[in-house]
């Protein structure tokens, strides 16, 4: 799924973005969304439990994150608050704060990678949309804030790299850009 991207998951457009998560079934919409508005990883994304879903961010816990050593905290974008909040009802109306955010299928585990992934390229077959894995969203939003002209140390405290190496592995720089900076160079 990944060809000519060098092992990478392919950085979609915000239009590219919307019509996958309108492609999505509820529980891997919202999951998607979330993955979408915060860079978290999908591992992440599936371990989280309602009481890291706080007013204004979500923390994402040293055992749920890549190495288990560090805790983040990322603030929530407005569409992800209502679309979480729409969600709660749904699978958590007695606000149970152990309760998973995305259960499974069992009454106790959280939603799987392969469930979610399963969901994620069937849609992305459906719309022709080749190269996309679950890293898409996070690589789509690191992608397009550093475009955007968020600092890069901004981007590494939101994304939980250890170092700014390790995220410009994530940027996709377009022909554009690079065109651009040619035009501008001395």
């Amino acid at each position: 799924m990944k060809k000519d991207r060098f092992g990478r998951a392919r950085v979609l457009s915000t239009a590219e973005l919307d019509l996958l998560l309108e492609a999505l079934p509820e529980n891997h919409r919202v999951l998607a969304t979330l993955l979408r508005r915060t860079a978290a990883r999908v591992s992440e994304g599936l371990q989280l439990k309602w009481r890291y879903v706080a007013d204004g961010y979500v923390l994402l816990t040293a055992p749920t994150t890549k190495g288990g050593k560090k805790t983040r905290s990322v603030p929530i974008h407005p569409q992800l608050a209502a679309e979480l909040a729409a969600w709660k009802q749904v699978v958590n109306p007695e606000n149970d704060p152990d309760q998973w955010v995305f259960p499974g299928r069992n009454p106790g585990e959280h939603l799987t990678r392969r469930g979610f992934d399963h969901a994620l390229r069937k849609a992305a077959s459906e719309l022709g949309f080749g190269g996309i894995s679950t890293h898409s969203f996070r690589r789509s939003f690191l992608t397009a804030s550093s475009a955007n002209g968020i600092p890069l140390r901004t981007l590494q405290a939101i994304s939980g790299h250890s170092d700014l190496g390790v995220l410009s592995r994530y940027l996709e720089v377009s022909d554009q850009a690079k065109n651009d900076a040619v035009m501008a160079g001395a």
